[in-house]
């Protein structure tokens, strides 16, 4: 049985959500072994140590403490998450742990597909993508940003970090970050570490004029310091227009266009919009995982998301049941 690596990071506050994509790993990944590692700041211990006691046929579920979370948080602290004026916020300084997470992981590890907690929901099969051959490049990813020359959409290099022209676009992210798979094998050749990150951050705030948002998010951070050393799946072969080919990385704002169903097989589902599916007003209500004062009428998804919203809840109902039948507190 091969094996597939798969990482997160968080804080507390998304924590519970994990135990959803576990759900939803063990099911639609069971003819494979899985290890998965949480990456923390280490304030949630205890609660991470629950969520080890929680046994999955096929997942091997260990935790990972990172040193120096307070550098990251600095990194954060320049990014911000899309949206126009009072709406815009950042993310912490957890969404940029995997930056150095080849510190952290097996020597013999070549790779390890690194999702976002809580929103993300693997599907399907994901062999084609998480054992796709790298060409060398750092990262595989789900292309959403391109430059287009000569009528041809292209992928943005390094040396396009010197256009005026580009340097906006790259700083929101040429990829999605939701998921992509990391090239530890040459992260370790790299060897960069926080440090060198955050020196980077400053020289990005430095040279662009010291803005109150330098880039966004982590997907913009990495586009910026990686410019071209991303192989973005299924480039050129496959290029959707007006939106990118997106089955291990398919976002909501899918459903912004005319389309009601993608013409192809969805294998991992992004739930970046309009709201977080915990947020959902479901026939079935979940109290370990729902607020009852946040929640969001399901009349109000375009036509499309609905069907992955009332999924994820599909997810959280076998979840609930399989911790009520374990005698771990406080989950």
């Amino acid at each position: 049985m091969k094996t597939i690596n798969i990482m997160t990071s968080c804080d507390g506050n998304l924590m519970k959500f994990i135990l959803v994509q576990l759900e939803a790993i063990t099911t639609n990944l069971s003819n494979r072994q899985i290890n998965f590692y949480l990456f923390h700041d280490g304030k949630d211990k205890i609660y991470v140590n629950k969520l080890k006691k929680i046994k999955y046929n096929n997942i091997n579920f260990i935790d990972i403490v990172v040193e120096n979370a307070d550098k990251y948080d600095d990194i954060a602290s320049r990014g911000y998450e899309q949206g126009g004026g009072t709406a815009r916020k950042r993310w912490g300084g957890a969404a940029y742990y995997s930056l150095c997470a080849y510190k952290y992981l097996p020597e013999d590890m070549d790779r390890i597909l690194y999702i976002d907690a809580g929103d993300i929901m693997i599907i399907g099969n994901i062999d084609e993508y998480y054992f796709s051959d790298f060409c060398d490049k750092m990262f595989i990813v789900t292309g959403t940003r391109f430059k287009m020359k000569d009528g041809q959409f292209h992928t943005y290099e390094k040396e396009d970090l010197l256009n005026p022209e580009y340097i906006n676009e790259i700083s929101l992210g040429t990829f999605n970050s939701g998921s992509y798979v990391i090239n530890l094998k040459k992260m370790r050749i790299k060897k960069y570490d926080i440090e060198h990150y955050c020196l980077l951050s400053e020289l990005l705030y430095e040279g662009r004029g010291k803005p109150d948002l330098t880039y966004m998010g982590d997907q913009g951070f990495i586009s910026l310091i990686f410019a071209g050393d991303f192989k973005v799946f299924a480039y050129p072969e496959i290029l959707g227009v007006p939106y990118p080919y997106v089955p291990y990385n398919f976002c909501m704002w899918y459903y912004d266009g005319s389309r009601t169903k993608a013409p192809y097989s969805v294998k991992i589902v992004h739930f970046n919009g309009p709201y977080k599916p915990w947020h959902g007003n479901y026939p079935i209500s979940l109290k370990r995982f729902q607020d009852a004062d946040k929640l969001r009428d399901l009349d109000d998804l375009k036509i499309g998301r609905v069907q992955y919203y009332y999924m994820w809840h599909e997810y959280a109902i076998i979840t609930n049941v399989r911790l009520s039948n374990t005698n771990i507190k406080g989950l």
